[in-house]
């Protein structure tokens, strides 16, 4: 072999590993983002599962905006005691997205209280696409029915990609409120 052969057969093999290093490399990076993308959407699911135990059994509930934003929302909710009593010794649970720059990507805390920051609430959920997670179901005029609140998680590992989002959206019933006219 002379050596302009060696290096026409270099150059081949180094084009051939390079396309085939390419390949490697996307799949890599879809793997990762996929892999980020279903944890995302796992601890929101954990994240719905307990806030859905929290509204359900609560005497009631209050939607709010967060103090200090622009947007946000957070609920507030009156617990019972440990005898399953809503008029007496009650405690509040407040549920909100924050984060520490008030932008996207924003996290879901739990905390006790009538207050909720990312400073000093348990995360339960993040890359949350918005901090307007709360929100007041509409009912038809006159219906007496037990509060509800609406709750709508837009979940996404990558912000960069809008086609990515993965929204969880449930109606939440106060099962130990009292009915009332809503509308």
């Amino acid at each position: 072999m002379t050596i302009p052969e060696l290096l026409t057969a270099m150059a081949i093999l180094s084009f051939v590993m390079t396309g085939i290093l390419v390949v490697f490399v996307g799949g890599l990076h879809a793997t990762t983002n996929m892999d980020e993308r279903f944890q995302a959407q796992q601890s929101a699911r954990l994240a719905l599962t307990g806030m859905r135990n929290d509204i359900r059994t609560a005497c009631s509930a209050s939607i709010s905006a967060v103090s200090g934003q622009a947007t946000g929302s957070l609920v507030t909710l009156v617990e019972p005691d440990a005898s399953t009593a809503c008029s007496s010794g009650t405690t509040q649970v407040t549920w909100c997205a924050d984060s520490t720059s008030h932008v996207a990507p924003f996290a879901l805390y739990r905390q006790a209280g009538s207050s909720c920051a990312y400073n000093n609430g348990t995360s339960r959920a993040d890359s949350l696409r918005s901090n307007v997670v709360f929100t007041s179901p509409t009912c038809t005029a006159g219906a007496v029915l037990r509060p509800q609140v609406a709750v709508t998680l837009p979940v996404d590992a990558n912000l960069r990609n809008t086609a990515g989002t993965y929204t969880l959206s449930d109606t939440i019933t106060l099962r130990n409120a009292t009915a009332a006219a809503q509308c």
